[in-house]
């Protein structure tokens, strides 16, 4: 009986903080319009069979610098204005965009940590609170790998 107690715990805790991170990802937040003042690209290497390399690239304003997409590297120059959204909660940059556009872009990573990442934690939860004699270790993993998402979020 203890044990379910801490069972059913243990899943409210970890759904809610997914929730929280859901919502600190899909919440507006604080929009800025400010003006680029460098873009960096980084060549990040490592060694496996995708060719051993890739770009990353980031924005530097006024206020914040944050990582963005290769193809928004290209569109975006310095001195340019662009427009982005902060998370109230993480103070991450939530979506980007160009002043001159509609179209808003939101870096993959981002997309992962705040969404992707605690939705399945949810759907694993539930499954895990159904199944659990099945799902013990699977549930285990997710809540390790929400631990850690919210560490990268504070930090």
């Amino acid at each position: 009986m203890v044990s379910l107690k801490k069972t059913k715990f243990s899943y409210t805790l970890f759904i809610l903080l997914a929730l929280v991170i859901v919502l600190d990802f899909a919440l507006p937040g604080i929009t800025y319009t400010d003006k680029v003042v460098d873009i960096k690209k980084e060549l990040q290497q490592y060694y496996n069979a995708g060719g051993n390399y890739h770009y990353s690239y980031r924005v530097f304003t006024t206020k914040h610098n944050f990582s963005i997409s290769e193809e928004f590297a290209e569109k975006v120059q310095e001195n340019q204005k662009i427009q982005y959204q902060v998370s109230l909660l993480f103070e991450e940059i939530n979506s980007y965009c160009l002043v001159t556009s509609e179209r808003k872009s939101i870096y993959s990573l981002r997309a992962l940590s705040g969404l992707i990442l605690p939705l399945f934690t949810i759907i694993v939860l539930a499954l895990g609170y159904k199944y659990e004699s099945k799902m013990g270790v699977l549930v285990f993993v997710t809540q390790v790998l929400l631990l850690a998402d919210l560490i990268f979020l504070i930090i």
